[in-house]
Parts: structure tokens; C-alpha cells; sequence
């Protein structure tokens, strides 16, 4: 069984890489007509996964908070972008611990 906090980076880099699939939906549809721009609460999911065992369903709520008054869409490109940005960070900053954390242990393993 891995240690603790890999499991919680592995959980993290799980969360950003479902939370980039719903915003980049968001993004490839934001010319939809009637299109709700839609997210998950990163913070919300990590401490689900972190409480529980295996794998739950993740919580996507309609984000948009502007309708466009020609079709209804609710896509905002440059909240989507800032928050694609914000969201890479969070994954690429636990890839880095992770590859951190794992360099760590192959040397423990492999010192005479």
C-alpha cells in the first residue's frame, strides 16, 4: 500500500485531471447556443477523496454566471482560461512532488 501522501498526490493529480476535462469542455463550447458553463470545487473533492477509500462521483454544478443575451450561453472565455491556468498548476505542482517523492525513495532504496 503507498504511503499516505502519495496516495493524496495521486487523489490531487486525479481531481485537476477531471476538473481540466470539465473546463476545457466549457471552452470547446463556448460558441453552443444554450450552453452552461459547468465545474467542480477542487478543495470540495480532494477532501472527499482524502475522507474516503475509493473512488466517488464527482460534484459538477453550472458555473456560468452571465448569460449571454443572444443565445444563452454562460461560457466566459477568460474565466475559463484563468481557471484552466490555476488548475494546470495544481496538477503540475503534484506531478513535481510526486516525482520528488518518488526520487527520494529510489535513493533510500539504492545507498549502500
Amino acid at each position: 500500500m503507498p504511503e499516505k501522501s502519495i496516495r493524496i498526490l495521486e487523489q490531487m493529480m486525479d481531481v485537476a485531471a477531471f476538473r481540466n476535462k470539465v473546463l476545457t469542455s466549457n471552452i470547446a463550447n463556448a460558441d453552443t447556443p444554450g450552453y452552461k458553463a459547468k465545474d467542480i470545487s477542487f478543495q470540495e473533492e480532494m477532501e472527499k477523496a482524502v475522507s474516503s477509500d475509493g473512488k466517488s462521483e464527482y460534484n459538477i454544478y453550472e458555473s456560468g454566471t452571465t448569460m449571454s443575451e443572444r443565445d444563452g450561453n454562460t461560457v466566459n472565455l477568460d474565466i475559463e482560461m484563468a481557471k484552466v491556468a490555476e488548475n494546470t498548476l495544481i496538477y503540475d505542482t503534484a506531478a513535481q512532488l510526486m516525482v520528488m517523492k518518488i526520487r527520494m525513495k529510489k535513493n533510500v532504496l539504492s545507498a549502500p
